[in-house]
Parts: structure tokens; C-alpha cells; sequence
């Protein structure tokens, strides 16, 4: 028996039985490096995924925004923009005058009642000149009346003497006696019309009571008027005009805007898991937003919590409660301080 072997047909890798055959470049063995590549961005959500988790369980960190203190300078009273004395961007003191409204109505009602008091004190002045001057007239009378009352009070003690000697009449001592009751009564007379004139008479009493309600009301009218003029309630930056001279401003409406760069600080969203690193006096590092790092420490905690800013969380978190912080810088920095801008705030790992 023979047995017979037969040589293995050697195939060509572009060549089968006669036809030829086009391969892709990519699944040539050579080249092994791309399906590595391939792997490797496949894999790119899982290693984001353990970064997040390695960076939450590194890296104690919070969102924060800058806080630029400003204030709106609003109307206090209704009126017509008269004068304007700033611009946009003008550094202002506190007590500074910004602008000066007009109320027509207002002024007309002022000079209307300037003009009545002054008619009024005028008036009362005279009616008090001749009060005086009568009075002055009824004082010679005053004084004779009291004269005619010591003069009969003495004559009737003379006649009651002499009629206990027998050297008067009762009829005499009765004469006497009407003579001192009528000195007495014209006495008392003139005293009374002695203080009715040194008094004010009615007219003049009514007169000071119209001066008082007017004065009230003109006192009134000067606050008001005094709240034409707009100041600055303290030292800062106008970084916008809402109005332009000759526009009306009604009340409450808001003139301008002022800022306090000075007074700058950071309100910190820390989340709840990082309390323990929320102490006052404790020094963090700030990053702004162009890669800028400054140290800044916590001035207050007011004990509240808050949520944390929507754009700063990323997709694979939602909306929580943080706690709020006030933080201010330590030495100076050099990226503009803008009200609102993101900054990152890093606590030291190892307190």
C-alpha cells in the first residue's frame, strides 16, 4: 500500500484562486497602534468618570462669585431733571451732589406761602405796636385810680377813728365808706383794661395760630424741596446714567448706579461635606477664570444656606445646598474685580 502526500498549496494574501483582493489599509497587521487608539478613545467617559471621583476625593474645592457692592440712587420726589453734574465711570464722594431736580407745583407752593407768612407777621406786628401804645396811655389812669383807692381807704379810717371819739356821724363814716368801695371799684376797672391791653387782642391771637400751621406746612415743603437735590450716599464709581437733563423723573424711578470696587468680596458656596473647613480667618486659594490665583481668607459666615449656581455645577451633577460665605482678599490682585464673575476657591487638603 502507498500512500501519497501532496505539497500545501501556497496562497498569496492579495490572491484567491486567480482574483485579486483589494485590503484595507487599517487591517493590516503592521499597523496595531490604531486599534490601540480606538480602545483608548472608547475608554475616554470611564476615565473622566474616575478623574471626577478622584478630584472629589483630592481636591476640597467650592464655586464663588465676585460681590461688587452697588447702590441705585433713586428719585425721593417726583420732578424734571434740571442739571446733571457726573458722567458714566466718575469717581463720586459721599455728600457729593449728583444732580438737581424741579417741581414747579412744589416752588409755586413755597413762594405762595413765604408771601402769606411775611403778609401775616407784618399785620400782627402792627395790631402789637398800637396794643402797646394803649397801654401805654391807660397807665396814668391806672395810677391815679390807685391813688383815689389809698387816699379814701385813709379817710375812712379817719372818720371810724373819730366816730369811736364821738367826733364823727355815722352818716359821715357811711359816706366815707361809699367813697372807698366806688375808689375800688374804678380801681379794678382800670386794671383789667390795663392787662386787656398788654394782651394780645383776639385777631392778633388768631393770626399767630394761621402763622403756626403755615410755618408747619412751609417747613414740610423745604424737606421736599431739599430732596430735589440728589447726592451720593458714599464714596464710589457711577457706572451708568439711567436719565438725561430735561427728562421727568417720577418718584422711586432710578437716577444712576454706583458702585464700590473698595469694598469687593467673594460670597463662597461651600457644599455641606466640607463644613468643618468653614471657620472664619481660614485662608484659601481664589483662581479667576484667566488662570489668575490669589489667597483670601473668610471674614463671615451669616449661617444660611443656598443654592449652588446652576452654571456652576457640570452635567453629572444637580442643583444642591450649599452654605454661604463671605470671603475678602488678602493682598491685592491684578484681573479686574467684575460683579458676578466665577472663581474657584481650593481649601488646603490638610488643615
Amino acid at each position: 500500500m502507498k500512500i501519497r502526500f501532496s505539497q500545501p498549496e501556497h496562497r498569496m494574501p492579495n490572491d484567491d484562486r486567480g482574483i485579486r483582493i483589494q485590503y484595507g489599509e487599517a487591517k493590516r497587521p503592521r499597523k496595531p497602534w490604531r486599534w490601540y487608539l480606538i480602545l483608548i478613545v472608547s475608554s475616554l467617559p470611564l476615565l473622566y468618570l474616575i478623574g471626577l471621583v478622584l478630584q472629589e476625593l483630592i481636591i476640597v474645592k467650592a464655586d464663588g462669585r465676585i460681590t461688587v457692592p452697588h447702590i441705585i440712587v433713586r428719585a425721593s420726589i417726583d420732578g424734571y431733571v434740571k442739571q446733571v453734574f457726573v458722567k458714566s465711570l466718575h469717581k463720586v464722594t459721599e455728600g457729593e451732589e449728583l444732580a438737581i431736580l424741579e417741581n414747579l407745583p412744589l416752588e409755586d407752593s413755597f413762594q405762595r406761602l413765604t408771601t402769606e407768612i411775611n403778609f401775616l407777621n407784618g399785620e400782627k406786628n402792627k395790631l402789637q405796636r398800637q396794643s402797646g401804645n394803649t397801654a401805654l396811655q391807660s397807665m396814668p389812669l391806672l395810677k391815679f385810680a390807685q391813688e383815689q383807692e389809698k387816699f379814701y381807704q385813709n379817710r375812712l379810717h379817719q372818720y371810724e377813728s373819730l366816730f369811736k371819739q364821738g367826733a364823727a356821724t355815722q352818716a359821715e363814716v357811711a359816706t366815707a365808706r361809699n367813697q372807698y368801695h366806688g375808689a375800688l371799684e374804678n380801681l379794678a376797672l382800670h386794671e383789667r383794661s390795663q392787662r386787656r391791653d398788654q394782651g394780645f387782642p383776639a385777631d392778633t391771637f388768631q393770626m399767630a395760630n394761621r402763622i403756626s400751621q403755615l410755618n408747619l406746612e412751609l417747613e414740610q415743603i423745604k424737606a421736599q424741596k431739599k430732596q430735589l437735590l440728589l447726592t451720593a450716599p458714599a464714596e464710589g464709581l457711577i457706572t451708568e446714567l439711567f436719565v438725561q437733563p430735561g427728562e421727568y423723573l417720577g418718584k422711586g424711578q432710578p437716577f444712576l448706579d454706583i458702585i464700590f470696587p473698595e469694598k469687593a468680596h467673594i460670597s463662597a458656596f461651600i457644599p455641606p461635606k466640607y463644613q468643618d473647613y468653614v471657620v472664619i480667618d481660614q485662608i484659601v486659594t481664589v483662581i479667576f477664570p484667566n488662570g489668575e490665583t490669589a489667597k483670601a481668607r473668610i471674614t463671615s459666615i451669616p449661617g444660611v444656606t443656598q443654592k449652588s449656581p446652576a452654571d456652576g455645577i457640570n452635567l453629572l451633577e444637580y442643583s444642591r445646598s450649599a452654605i454661604l460665605a463671605h470671603l475678602e482678599f488678602i493682598n491685592p490682585v491684578e484681573t479686574p474685580l467684575i460683579n458676578g464673575a466665577p472663581v474657584d476657591i481650593r481649601f488646603p487638603f490638610f488643615q
